[in-house]
């Protein structure tokens, strides 16, 4: 999208540096934040995280398997009597048994070991539910990585332009150092010549030393920002580098209601709401689902080791059904919170909605100012460096007083820095704009 067109050249290396540093492009930097960034890492971390919910959710829809064992010592005694023909009152025999019989059972330890599954049924509809939501929160999660991708590729460009507006910075004060070196020079002649006073060199070597110490205050926030930027590329803060010089970008026009169907399209805030409310309608049928009773099939076996009395294995197979067939109104009033998140999600919607269309057009605004501000700052640079140009030939010829030239060096240092900051303004602009449609 940006477009190269007039140059701005931003001279860095032996100025202001002892050796040369790589250029960093801002695609490359763009690219490298996208895939390093800690912010987008972090973000990457909650979609795998989702994803393995939704693993977890899966295997709930097989059967449930399970297997309990236990060593028991009997602390009692028990005792079991069967009375005369309490199985069998007459038989050919006689009655079974015969006489009372009692028994009691062995002190000692009991050994016991259970296995089984369970395999739901109808709670298998509740389970597809859940998964179709977790489903949705892994989109969300995945929106969210967009998202902050989107941002910090925003943040990189934005530090990216401030470290070129200082490279501009640091090329116009250095001419106005060399400007005033030479006036500097030049009036010191005019004193020795007792043309000038002495009060007019003292203020032409204030004037240079102020340029000097602003050039140092200027290359400290460079180092700054090359931190912050290395920092939001994910590596070390202290690794060198230098950024690449800008073009002027060429007039461009965007349509608006292309920008915001664009916008609607890309934006990864957009579609997350959007998400957020299919979301809200599965959690809703999820907790309706709790009016279908649970119904289970069953099947376990069961092995008892020291025991004589009563047979030491059993197995079985069953149809199992729970219902909660009155709940004192909790389910009608859990539904009821439920459908109030829907609704939520869809008045959340609408606001990011509202939010993104007051964004693209203020962007878009902010791009057509931007645009026309570069014409005026380099029309007022031209004319101030050809002011500066008359006034210290008219001072040399000493038809113009020193005042009349300080002024006209301080308008030209104030014309080159807003000329450098209206063209990358424009980038800013452009930056703003690629934001609120969604690209990165």
């Amino acid at each position: 999208m940006f477009k190269g067109g007039l140059v701005i050249w931003i001279f860095f290396g032996a100025a202001w540096s002892s050796a040369p540093e790589p250029v960093l492009p801002l695609n490359e930097a763009v690219q490298t934040a996208i895939r390093t960034n800690l912010r987008v890492q972090g973000a990457e971390l909650e979609v795998d995280e989702a994803g393995d919910m939704v693993k977890a959710l899966k295997t709930r829809r097989y059967p449930r398997l399970e297997m309990d064992a236990a060593i028991e010592r009997n602390l009692t005694q028990q005792n079991y009597t069967f009375n005369q023909g309490s199985l069998v009152p007459d038989s050919e025999i006689g009655p079974i048994p015969p006489t009372d019989v009692e028994i009691t059972s062995e002190e000692g330890t009991t050994k016991l070991f259970s296995v089984g599954f369970r395999q739901p049924l109808t709670r298998l509809y509740t389970i597809a539910l859940e998964i179709c939501e977790g489903y949705v929160t892994t989109d969300m999660a995945v929106q969210k990585v967009r998202w902050t991708q989107q941002d910090v590729a925003y943040l990189v460009k934005l530090q990216y332009f401030q470290i070129g507006r200082i490279l501009g910075d640091l090329q116009a004060i250095d001419e106005s150092i060399l400007f005033l070196s030479s006036l500097s020079d030049l009036v010191k002649n005019y004193v020795d010549q007792q043309v000038a006073l002495e009060y007019e060199l003292l203020d032409v070597r204030a004037r240079l030393a102020q340029r000097q110490l602003e050039r140092q205050r200027r290359i400290d926030e460079m180092i700054t920002g090359k931190e912050r930027l290395n920092a939001l590329l994910g590596r070390d803060v202290e690794t060198p580098f230098s950024v690449e010089h800008l073009p002027i970008p060429h007039q461009v026009v965007f349509d608006t209601s292309k920008s915001l169907q664009l916008a609607f399209e890309q934006r990864a805030d957009f579609l997350e709401s959007q998400l957020a409310i299919e979301k809200a309608e599965y959690s809703y049928d999820v907790k309706k689902s709790e009016y279908i009773p649970d119904i289970d099939i069953h099947f376990r076996y069961l092995k008892l080791y020291d025991v004589n009395l009563i047979p030491d294995a059993e197995a079985f197979i069953s149809l199992d059904m729970r219902w909660e067939f009155f709940d004192w109104g909790r389910k009608r009033d859990e539904l009821s919170s439920r459908a109030s998140k829907i609704a939520g999600a869809e008045v959340k919607m609408e606001e990011v909605r509202n939010k993104i269309e007051i964004e693209v057009r203020k962007s878009l605004r902010k791009l057509d100012t931007a645009q026309e501000s570069v014409g005026v700052a380099r029309d007022l640079q031209a004319a101030y460096r050809e002011k500066v140009r008359v006034m210290i030939n008219r001072y040399r010829e000493q038809t113009a007083l020193l005042t009349d030239v300080l002024e006209a060096e301080t308008q030209l240092d104030r014309a080159n820095s807003d000329y450098n900051g209206a063209v990358l303004s424009v980038w800013g602009a452009l930056a703003d704009y690629e934001k609120a449609v969604g690209e990165v």
